[in-house]
């Protein structure tokens, strides 16, 4: 479905995101990106999205390029950032999102889902006046409601209630179920572990690890400690010692 290869991408020519990165990612998957900062994770998701562009490399959707307008049409991206027009109510917000992608809103979905995230009411509200919370439910009403192949989440469950968390996790796992493919980036490593069915761990520019989950033999967070223990042990090195070389 999803497939990158060998993507470059740098801000800084002597210091690469990326250097080489291949990824195969299938419909159906629910995959978690995981990762220090600094190690791509959203640069990696804003490729995807052509949102930057891509330096060198490929990255295709069913055989097509993602600058495609077509293969954009399929992904539906949540930012980490809450940023809705906030002179819309709710409904115009996932109204005016039909018409971009142009699908038709089912209005049961509408309120079936909104009512278990309890945002039946809100709905007819100025985004305004919601919430980050509220506001993070909308984004995530409208993904499940255009049901697009990809979905492609950025940090979207922060500052959600732990009851709504819990509903959206079934949500998104029975939309995995009927073929959507799910591609999630947060720093909650054992929400990550819980809700999806591969994880990959970046650092500095490569794949550190790429499993299922049902493989995993210890946790992501402990995965994580053990690079992030490494790393401390090269910085020391690098602080600690000098070293010269003579003929």
């Amino acid at each position: 479905m999803l497939s990158i290869q060998k993507i470059h991408h740098s801000y800084d020519k002597e210091q690469p995101i990326f250097n080489d990165i291949n990824l195969e990612i299938k419909r159906g998957e629910f995959v978690a990106i995981a990762g220090p900062n600094g190690s791509g994770k959203t640069t990696l998701i804003k490729l995807v999205c052509n949102l930057l562009k891509l330096q060198k490399g490929s990255i295709t959707f069913n055989g097509t390029s993602h600058t495609s307008l077509s293969v954009q049409s399929k992904i539906v991206y949540l930012p980490s950032d809450d940023y809705i027009p906030e002179f819309l109510t709710g409904r115009e917000y996932i109204m005016l999102m039909s018409k971009l992608y142009k699908k038709n809103i089912d209005e049961q979905n509408l309120q079936v889902i909104s009512s278990h995230l309890s945002m039946n009411k809100k709905l007819s509200e100025m985004v305004e006046s919601y919430s980050h919370g509220m506001k993070k439910k909308l984004q995530l009403i409208n993904a499940l409601l255009l049901n697009p192949p990809l979905m492609i989440i950025d940090e979207t469950l922060n500052g959600i209630d732990v009851e709504a968390k819990e509903i959206i996790k079934i949500l998104l796992n029975e939309y995995t179920k009927n073929g959507g493919t799910i591609i999630i980036c947060s720093h909650d490593l054992e929400l990550m572990q819980e809700i999806s069915n591969r994880v990959i761990l970046l650092y500095k520019g490569e794949v550190y690890l790429d499993n299922r989950v049902s493989n995993l033999t210890r946790s992501l967070s402990d995965s994580f400690k053990e690079l992030m223990n490494l790393e401390e042990v090269k910085n020391e090195i690098r602080t600690s010692f000098q070293f010269s070389t003579s003929d």
